[in-house]
């Protein structure tokens, strides 16, 4: 890249930080533009939106008027949903099974990855290039601690003395957290530097030592388990932390501040829409970059609810991706906006609360308190199994887990390795002894019989009464 297109694509990184601080009316009227252009483009490029917004007048009707999509919907008509006709489902699967793939473009030129699956089958993504710009941009500035104070000088300092982000992942792979950072647009290679390490790395205190990062991130399992250890590493250049990918508890964010003693900025954000938010350095929550996303918090009839109310999941509409099309797609987390401004002074709409997935999350005794056990390194771990067609895990007890797992037709599974694999995948998210668990293999695996969805994780005993509040622990595999 030239120096001219550098010093191009610099100023226009520099200028996104702007927005943050616009009205709310003039952010509205930015996003109109780009979903006018969003909906324009799907329907003249994709037959699976043609067809889906046939009779509708994209240049006036309300965005409640367009009818949602879903990740089952796109993924059955995956090359009709692309308004790339080059992009096809069966060669995006074959990148996605050469792990070297990672960090390269497909077909030379996009971005792609996909998400974990969680909730059943994960969604494959083409991301536009200009997401992974925005992502980045709005990292260095709107996500940016010290931007909001001194932002005149702040492309200047960093030209001198380059930011150290250490991103420290669960594992490698196409997942959004871990796979996005081999991607670093080029014009902000001047102002970065770069530590890409995993969390199992046996020499990880060293390497961050070494390092001396100005921004570390990671998962809040992981951030907790590094704060415990805050007192062998250097952390006195460090300037924000940011946790990704799971749930942050009140008590985990508290003992990450204390530890780290610098600002906890909880992103929110999906492998669908990377850039959708970054988290406010004063108050809790984050804050939705809505000049280029739509987050509607909406009820179980898809209306939209007001701020202050917890919804019960969302619809978001990306106005960067005009390869793979993503509007009023329907995420299932449950989301309260704030009713008021916080310190920090953006004034884009903040997300004050993510509940998640209640069925997502099980609340193990640990010490003398709890604490939120996703269905991370249960899918992280089986994923290597491409024998079991599904699975399920139950908390039986607050402290015991059976997973069971249904078969594809004549195949076998090896239970002892599939211990192994999970015993490690749970000490890496630091429940090792901390959890019992069985396993068993079933004939059939059903849909929850209330709401006829599959729900890989149940728990029989529910959240505690207050989750934040410690508790004396008692034995491992009691129940509550």
């Amino acid at each position: 890249m030239s120096l001219f297109a550098t010093v191009r694509r610099s100023v226009w990184t520099l200028r996104q930080f702007f927005p943050s601080r616009w009205s709310p009316e003039r952010v509205r009227a930015a996003r109109e533009r780009r979903l006018r252009r969003l909906l324009r483009h799907a329907a003249s490029r994709s037959p699976h939106y043609r067809e889906k917004y046939r009779g509708l007048d994209l240049d006036r009707c309300p965005l409640s008027d367009v009818p949602p999509t879903s990740k089952a919907e796109l993924m059955a008509d995956f090359d009709r949903v692309v308004t790339d006709p080059a992009v096809r489902r069966a060669d995006l699967e074959r990148f996605f099974d050469d792990p070297t793939n990672v960090g390269r473009l497909f077909l030379g030129k996009y971005p792609v990855c996909h998400t974990s699956g969680s909730q059943g089958q994960p969604m494959m993504v083409v991301q536009d290039p200009l997401t992974l710009d925005l992502l980045f941009a709005f990292q260095m500035t709107r996500g940016n601690v010290g931007y909001a104070r001194r932002w005149p000088l702040e492309a200047a300092r960093r030209v001198v003395d380059p930011a150290r982000l250490a991103v420290v992942i669960s594992r490698p792979g196409f997942f959004p957290s871990a796979w996005v950072w081999r991607h670093l647009p080029e014009p902000m290679r001047p102002y970065v530097r770069l530590l890409y390490v995993p969390g199992n790395d046996p020499d990880l205190l060293e390497k961050l030592n070494d390092f001396r990062p100005t921004v570390l991130v990671s998962t809040p399992t992981t951030l907790d388990l590094l704060a415990a250890k805050a007192g062998r590493l250097r952390v006195d250049a460090l300037e924000q932390v940011v946790p990704n990918s799971e749930m942050l508890t009140g008590a985990a964010r508290a003992r990450i501040a204390a530890a780290f003693r610098v600002p906890v900025l909880d992103t929110y954000a999906c492998g669908e829409c990377l850039f959708l938010g970054n988290g406010c350095p004063t108050d809790t929550g984050t804050h939705v970059n809505a000049d280029w996303a739509v987050v509607e918090v909406v009820d179980e009839q898809g209306r939209a609810v007001p701020p202050g109310t917890l919804g019960h999941k969302v619809l978001l509409t990306n106005l960067a991706n005009l390869t793979q099309p993503l509007v009023r797609y329907e995420v299932g987390d449950r989301l309260r906006m704030a009713t008021t401004p916080c310190r920090c002074g953006s004034r884009l709409p903040r997300i004050e609360q993510v509940v998640g997935r209640a069925a997502d999350v099980f609340w193990v005794r640990s010490g003398d308190g709890y604490r939120p056990l996703s269905a991370y390194p249960f899918q992280h771990a089986l994923e290597h199994f491409r024998q079991v067609r599904e699975w399920q895990a139950t908390q039986e007890g607050r402290n015991r887990v059976r997973v069971r797992f249904e078969l594809l037709p004549g195949a076998s599974l090896d239970l002892a390795g599939v211990r192994r694999k999970l015993d490690e995948r749970l000490g890496l998210a630091g429940f090792g002894g901390e959890l019992g668990v069985e396993m068993e293999l079933v004939p059939h695996l059903a849909s929850d019989p209330g709401t006829g969805k599959f729900r890989r994780m149940v728990s029989r005993v529910g959240p505690p009464e207050d989750p934040n509040h410690d508790r004396t622990a008692r034995p491992v595999g009691q129940s509550a």
